[in-house]
């Protein structure tokens, strides 16, 4: 028999980006059947981890002979980003007491300019004095440093041998800004969200070298990113592991032996979700090409076909090509370069409607009215219902369960979803991180588990990318402490552009405006600048993108502004 596969939506490009998600363990010969996960264990094979080599080997040199302990901390540093057999070269200059305790990547810190060796009246004791750009923990978590930020570590030397080698210095690695871009990777995790419907990403960051698929699925197995929890799901129980450091890749086939108590009580279909997880995660490697899920080196049986309830994990969801806008006070649907008029959709003309956010299915809709302190959502049944009032209300965003979104601009971080149904329901969902800050914009991610939030503290204005907690219905409940995106131009405004990539702007109508695409793996570049820029709207991808100013519609091509023809219409959104 032919082994069961099961379908998944995924971007393109990835492991899962086609059809196929789950390779079911089915063996297909007469009277062959799943290996047990309980039993006898077979002949342990040797470890073999990933055949490919880093991109780049920085293979700096060790300890010269009777190098000065200056010489040697400065060697450390040299030598520290080098990462092939474990550090091997770093650990040279510390004292055997401590090279093989030294842990290089319980904490990298990634720095700006040169790194400040300060003496002290001993000849043995130093001080690091670093200006810090970013912090990335043993799971690949990056925290971006505040503009200014320094750290101090202290150094101490010992002699071994008539040699000077290090004895004390805190765990993990120093590697400077520039050898940074090189040496390290960003890698998506995925995460489900509360409804097991989509797949989010969670970027993290790795070196370049022998075992990074071990490291990406041990941090995949700790769970999600601090400012996703709650937000997201994975199928791994807590305290999931790997039996070994290693995860064996040869012939494109990926291999993640995991301890018992991972599958203690599971049902097949929380394994088939668990091996979905990793088939999206790994698939983001291009040496993985399959991924054998095993227990103590036994193949884990994931049934003999899909659970009726497992759902094909949808990555990267695409909004179409149809924009919802405004047009002489009514509601228009702007696909191309034309507007086209909505069949069904009631008058909402005596409302003076601005800024409307659609559903991807087309079915519900939300505006504000002309003086932006009321909402107002379309359900299935086409009644116009308001839903939320209050001062400066922020554009709508439609989350794909079908809560529309929108947040108070007068300081009070009052945030409101509403359910575009019969009855209009309005929920305040809690933020107790706004309370202080004025928010000018909040859009929900096209998978609803994250928001992009921009929002002003006295005379600065900052944005934001924060978990959405929700129960398993879909149901909104809080947004998350978040992490602060580090735009070079000014904001006040922005639009998602895809599952990792946002768009964001000061607005003006008068001045010429740049507005600035950042990507979650840490780069980002700047739009020609266009006089008079209100607003974008972005659909899927930073071509795919609009901008608006008082008198005329604005498509992008390549890196630059193409009028769009009569008639202009306002507030061009993409569903979401």
């Amino acid at each position: 028999m032919a082994p069961t596969r099961v379908e998944t939506h995924a971007r393109p490009g990835t492991l899962m980006r086609a059809v196929v998600v789950l390779v079911l363990a089915i063996l297909a010969l007469t009277g062959c059947s799943s290996i047990p996960l309980a039993g006898p264990v077979g002949t342990s094979q040797a470890e073999q981890e990933e055949t490919e080599a880093p991109a780049y080997t920085f293979n700096p040199p060790g300890p010269a002979p009777g190098a000065s302990p200056k010489e040697v901390v400065n060697g450390f540093l040299l030598a520290s980003p080098a990462t092939q057999d474990d550090y091997r070269i770093a650990r040279e200059f510390l004292a055997p007491s401590l090279a093989g305790e030294w842990q290089p990547v319980e904490r990298t810190v990634v720095y700006r300019n040169e790194v400040n060796v300060v003496g002290s009246p001993s000849e043995t004791e130093f001080v690091l004095q670093l200006e810090v750009a970013a912090v990335i923990d043993e799971f690949g978590v990056r925290q971006e440093a505040e503009a200014g930020a320094t750290e101090s570590i202290p150094v101490v030397l010992t002699e071994v041998d008539g040699q000077w080698r290090i004895s004390e210095i805190p765990d993990g690695t120093m590697i400077s800004a520039v050898d940074f871009q090189t040496l390290f990777s960003p890698h998506d995790l995925y995460f489900y969200d509360a409804t097991y419907t989509y797949a989010v990403p969670d970027v993290r960051w790795f070196a370049s070298r022998q075992g990074v698929s071990a490291a990406i699925v041990a941090a995949l197995l700790e769970g999600p990113a601090p400012f996703l929890n709650g937000a997201v799901i994975s199928a791994f129980p807590e305290g999931s592991t790997l039996v070994r450091r290693a995860v064996p890749v040869e012939s494109g086939a990926a291999t993640v032996d995991l301890s018992s108590e991972v599958l203690a009580g599971t049902t097949f279909l929380r394994r088939q979700q668990m091996q979905q997880q990793l088939e999206l995660t790994l698939g983001e490697l291009n040496t993985v090409s399959t991924v054998n899920m095993t227990v103590d080196q036994r193949e884990v049986d994931l049934g003999p076909a899909p659970d009726p309830a497992f759902k094909p994990a949808v990555a990267g969801p695409a909004v179409g090509s149809t924009q919802v806008a405004v047009l002489d006070d009514e509601l228009v649907f702007y696909e191309g370069s034309r507007p086209v008029e909505p069949k069904g959709l009631p008058s909402v003309a005596e409302f003076s409607p601005r800024a409307p956010a659609m559903s991807l299915d087309q079915q519900r809709f939300a505006f504000l009215n002309g003086d932006r302190n009321r909402l107002y959502v379309i359900g299935a049944d086409r009644r116009v219902r308001q839903a939320a009032s209050g001062p400066a209300l922020t554009h709508p965003s439609m989350d794909p369960f079908g809560w529309a979104w929108t947040a108070a601009g007068d300081g009070s971080g009052a945030v409101y979803a509403a359910a575009a149904g019969e009855e209009a329901s309005r929920i305040s969902i809690s933020a107790e991180w706004l309370s202080e800050r004025t928010v000018t914009e909040l859009k929900i991610s096209r998978e609803g588990a994250r928001a992009l939030i921009i929002a002003r503290t006295g005379d600065t204005s900052r944005a934001y990318i924060a978990g959405v907690v929700r129960d398993q219905n879909g149901q909104p409940r809080s947004i998350n402490t978040p992490v602060a995106l580090h735009p070079s131009v000014p904001v006040d405004s922005g639009v998602w552009a895809g599952e990792s990539t946002v768009i964001v702007m000061e607005a003006s109508d008068k001045e010429p405006v740049t507005a600035e695409i950042l990507q979650f793996n840490g780069t980002s570049h700047r739009m020609a600048p266009l006089d008079g820029m209100l607003q974008i709207s972005a659909g899927n991808g930073d071509q795919d993108v609009y901008a608006q100013t008082p008198r005329t519609l604005y498509i992008r091509v390549g890196n630059s502004w193409a009028p769009q023809s009569q008639p202009v219409v306002q507030d061009p959104t993409f569903p979401g």
